[in-house]
């Protein structure tokens, strides 16, 4: 059984897909494939929904409408990230929203259709089951507030995140520095992060005076991704 990291924040549910869905990924015959816009609901908090699904490409949002009509940012998934499966398998209304952020390629599977495969590839039930449980344990400790990253810490997040998707590396603590081109404006950095473009650009202002970026049209290059990093990891 793989071990997943615990830590609780809006990417926990996508880190632990990452550790678990390597058979979702290969299975490449099951369910179907679909290309959504930015911007598409693929199921709202309160409705059913027949359907999980594998993120391939893209960002997708959840979140929860709070009392006052606020949106709360639960989970920010990013490819590879396996969600929607635990209401799809009890036939329940969604619980979240679920909002596409940026153009995405997603793999979306029955449940019924699912569960016929387990037989044979038992790993997909596995896989299935750890997640489950991890998103239990994770959920609780969100809707109790010990999850709730600051600005910054969403904003250097993502940033080392997408490096790491363009690079196509495993992107070591111990990598010495190097530039990383992030292509993303400063709007679609606050929507992937549910900030607002002017505290995103206070942020990256910020950033860019400690050295370890520097912001260009449509871009941000990471100058020094162990800093940026380290920097992270001492404010979270």
């Amino acid at each position: 059984m793989k071990r997943i990291n615990s830590e609780s924040s809006a990417y926990a549910s996508w880190d632990a897909s990452l550790a678990l869905s390597t058979p979702w990924i290969e299975a490449t015959h099951l369910g179907n494939v679909v290309s959504l816009a930015a911007g598409d609901v693929l199921a709202r908090e309160g409705e059913r929904h027949s359907y999980f699904y594998l993120l391939r490409s893209g960002f997708v949002h959840s979140t929860l409408q709070r009392s006052n009509g606020a949106e709360f940012l639960l989970e920010i998934f990013g490819p590879g990230a396996i969600f929607g499966e635990g209401p799809a398998f009890a036939n329940r209304p969604r619980p979240t929203t679920t909002r596409v952020v940026a153009p995405a390629i997603l793999s979306r599977y029955l449940p019924a259709d699912i569960t016929q495969k387990f037989s044979t590839m038992p790993e997909l039930a596995a896989s299935l089951i750890q997640l489950l449980g991890f998103k239990n344990q994770m959920v609780v400790e969100k809707l109790a507030g010990v999850a709730s990253a600051a600005p910054k810490e969403r904003v250097v997040d993502l940033l080392l995140r997408i490096a790491r998707l363009q690079s196509n590396s495993e992107f070591p603590l111990t990598q010495e520095s190097k530039n990383f081109q992030v292509d993303l404006t400063h709007e679609k950095i606050a929507a992937m992060t549910a900030l607002s473009r002017v505290t995103v650009t206070r942020t990256l202002n910020l950033l860019s005076r400690e050295g370890v970026i520097e912001t260009r049209a449509k871009q941000v290059i990471i100058h020094d991704a162990s800093a940026l990093r380290r920097l992270h990891y001492k404010n979270s």
